[in-house]
């Protein structure tokens, strides 16, 4: 662990498959983690998960329900985290979402709003809210997990491959606004890209996708910030 202290770390997404493994993960390195999820059912099952695979780690588990796309809720998120620990070390947003058409032609409107809301609209508020107490920290980590599509759009993935270019966009924003904040680089915004997630000899396990993110946390601020990190197998 980063100075051998405990961070605390803010974990979108969490009960989705790369959000679970994620939060092993930190709790196994001896973080704190705060589990952030939509429906309080899921966060249930994740704790009872992650107690059974280790009870006394639990301690270091919070969870917190909170609907992303609603920037006043997290805000208040954001502020309720803050008082509870102290600061904040870590983001890793890893909100995700997939919609694809046949046709170029039959994207509709519902289906962008909903990709938009997912993968984008979550990540502008969450790292607006937070984006002070990352930067306070002296040390914050954001990460996001992005997809090969948004480099190389099909005519079925437009909408998916757009909202996915349009996230990594403003990530680089974020890398760019803490560089600008700190003359001695100590937080930094970074992406990961997958060509997808799951097992084959392409996919990326959401197991290897925790040990990198965790990882972050001991690497220098200035080797990641504002970088875009290919994490597919290099041996398919």
């Amino acid at each position: 662990m980063t100075g051998g202290a405990s961070q605390v770390v803010v974990v979108t997404g969490a009960t989705g498959a790369t959000g679970r493994a994620t939060c092993a993960a930190l709790l196994a390195q001896g973080h704190r983690v705060v589990a952030v999820g939509r429906d309080e059912s899921s966060l249930g099952a994740l704790v009872d998960e992650l107690a059974a695979g280790d009870a006394s780690r639990v301690a270091l588990l919070e969870t917190r329900v909170c609907d992303l796309r609603d920037g006043d809720a997290v805000r208040a998120l954001a502020g309720d985290v803050v008082r509870a620990f102290g600061r904040v070390d870590g983001l890793f947003h890893l909100v995700g979402g997939w919609a694809g058409t046949d046709r170029f032609t039959d994207s509709t409107d519902e289906q962008w709003r909903e990709l938009s809301g997912n993968l984008v609209d979550t990540l502008r508020h969450t790292t607006i809210a937070f984006h002070d107490a990352l930067l306070a920290s002296g040390r914050g980590r954001v990460a996001i997990v992005s997809a090969a599509a948004a480099g190389t759009p099909t005519a079925g993935n437009a909408a998916y491959a757009s909202a996915k270019a349009a996230a990594e966009t403003w990530l680089r924003a974020l890398a760019d606004s803490f560089a600008a904040a700190e003359a001695t680089p100590g937080s930094a915004a970074v992406t990961g890209v997958v060509k997808w997630i799951g097992s084959g000899r392409t996919a990326t396990t959401p197991a290897a996708l925790a040990d990198w993110l965790v990882g972050l946390l001991d690497t220098d601020a200035a080797e990641l910030n504002g970088r875009r990190v290919e994490l597919w197998p290099t041996t398919a």
